[in-house]
């Protein structure tokens, strides 16, 4: 009777947590862990004019002719990741895309105000000038078809892939909060990525 409670009971350690698992698992009850911050896309979307004779990732924007404060803090937030990321600076770039008829938005240059929650805007000499590239009509046709269309920040890789998209948001705490999501996303993918 000793032996085979032994036996069930040594049966029951080894089985039990099977067991448990498919049943976590099947029932839908486990949800995988998640690192990223940023929306993931399903699958990256690939666009050949986005890749660079020198392989860098990439940090892009589509901004609107004028600039609201939602664009204020992703151009915030451009500025300012590449200057957080460290010493995988140089392997990065910040870009904010605009149509070939428009020139850049209204506001050049944005920064947070300690002293209000909005973006507000900031002198020539506080913050450098971003990288801009003007796009096709058809090329801006492409970039409204991504997920969230113009209204986020994408990460893409050395390939041209968009991979990874932030929502813009909006209030000083969003914008903080979002920059740092970038950062820690960006990290860990320079810190993993072989190109670039």
């Amino acid at each position: 009777m000793a032996k085979s409670l032994k036996l069930w009971l040594l049966l029951g350690v080894f089985v039990l947590p099977v067991v448990s698992a498919w049943v976590l698992l099947r029932q839908g009850w486990y949800q995988g862990g998640v690192t990223n911050r940023g929306e993931l896309l399903a699958s990256p979307v690939s666009f050949a004019w986005l890749r660079q004779p020198e392989p860098q990732w990439q940090i892009l924007y589509a901004a609107p002719p004028t600039c609201d404060d939602a664009c204020q803090g992703a151009m915030f937030n451009l500025r300012q990741v590449p200057q957080v990321v460290g010493e995988s600076a140089q392997r990065l770039q910040s870009r904010v895309l605009l149509s070939k008829s428009e020139t850049r938005p209204q506001v050049k240059h944005s920064v947070i105000d300690a002293n209000s929650t909005a973006v507000s805007a900031a002198p020539e000499n506080r913050v450098a000038a971003l990288n801009s590239y003007a796009m096709t009509a058809e090329q801006q046709a492409a970039w409204a078809e991504l997920p969230f269309g113009e209204a986020a920040i994408y990460i893409v890789d050395p390939l041209g892939n968009v991979v990874m998209a932030y929502p813009v948001v909006e209030g000083k705490v969003a914008i903080l909060a979002q920059g740092k999501d970038i950062v820690r996303d960006l990290k860990r993918l320079l810190k993993v990525s072989r190109i670039g």
